[in-house]
């Protein structure tokens, strides 16, 4: 039986059991023969319920089964490269790893790199990205030395002028701003926010979790820094269920959306805020009458 060329481009795909999930289904609808027995025979597999393991979650991908894999599928060398850094990226235990096999993933894109959500992985690279685009809503700045200078020098903690530059740059391509008839900088939006992280989502997980460890950094520091009236900090320990937890999850997001709100409604901005909102667990799940 002949093997189809794929008309779906892996570049899209950060997950890579939804990308194979993808091509099964492609393959299937242009030829109804094409099977798992017949990917296992193209790829040197003995196991004929692998393809379909991998795909649901029960089996991983080693070294030697993605090379046989990309094989089979018939990916370029830029191709081969992408989809063995992709199945490391879903794979990583850590943080740092993610981070590693996620820019080698664009890397290996080439040309093709703005496929992935690169826009906002690098917006949330540095705290003082945001904080300089919420600047621009409240200040009057140029692309000039002496708004760098003044954009550096409002900021706390304090950044350097030619991080101020680099951050206007970023936020000019990104398109998160932009210059007025006179050369002042406005924003194109009022409000960014993170939203929700979803554990299924590694490329939001990566690109928002740096960022907020760095603002998270920041609110140690402010302890020390501003005067107690200007800080509002508060800490609840609490034991819930799954289902309270859901519910307060979800009250946290609404308030969060409010806060949202009034400060896109606010027309007197005249300082930047950093709101951080954390809950998560201090226990393993507790069963029985205390034993775990």
């Amino acid at each position: 039986m002949r093997k189809h060329k794929s008309k779906l481009s892996i570049f899209t795909y950060t997950d890579y059991r939804k990308y194979l999930s993808d091509f099964y289904l492609e393959q299937k609808k242009v030829n109804n023969a094409f099977s798992y027995r017949f990917f296992s025979r193209k790829a040197g597999i003995n196991s004929v319920g692998l393809y379909r393991d991998v795909v649901e979650g029960r089996q991983k991908l080693g070294r030697a089964l993605i090379m046989k894999f990309s094989t089979a599928i018939g990916h370029s060398r830029k191709e081969a490269e992408y989809f063995e850094n992709m199945v490391f990226f879903n794979e990583a235990k850590t943080n740092e790893e993610r981070k590693l096999f996620f820019e080698r993933m664009i890397s290996s894109q080439g040309l093709k790199g703005k496929i992935i959500e690169t826009t906002r992985y690098e917006y949330y690279q540095k705290w003082y990205y945001s904080a300089v685009r919420a600047l621009v809503s409240i200040g009057r700045f140029k692309y000039d030395e002496k708004s760098f200078r003044k954009i550096a020098g409002i900021l706390n903690p304090r950044i350097r002028p030619d991080k101020a530059k680099k951050s206007l740059d970023i936020l000019k391509r990104l398109e998160f701003i932009t210059e007025d008839s006179n050369g002042f900088f406005i924003l194109t939006d009022t409000v960014i926010t993170t939203g929700v992280l979803k554990p299924e989502k590694n490329v939001n997980i990566l690109n928002i979790v740096n960022y907020q460890k760095e603002v998270m950094d920041l609110a140690n520091g402010a302890v020390d820094i501003f005067k107690p009236e200007n800080i509002n900090l508060s800490t609840l320990t609490l034991a819930v269920s799954d289902k309270t937890k859901t519910i307060i999850k979800e009250e946290l997001a609404a308030v969060r959306s409010k806060i949202a709100l009034l400060a896109e409604n606010d027309n007197k901005p005249n300082r930047v805020f950093q709101l951080n909102m954390q809950f998560f667990p201090l226990s393993d799940v507790c069963k029985g009458d205390g034993g775990a």
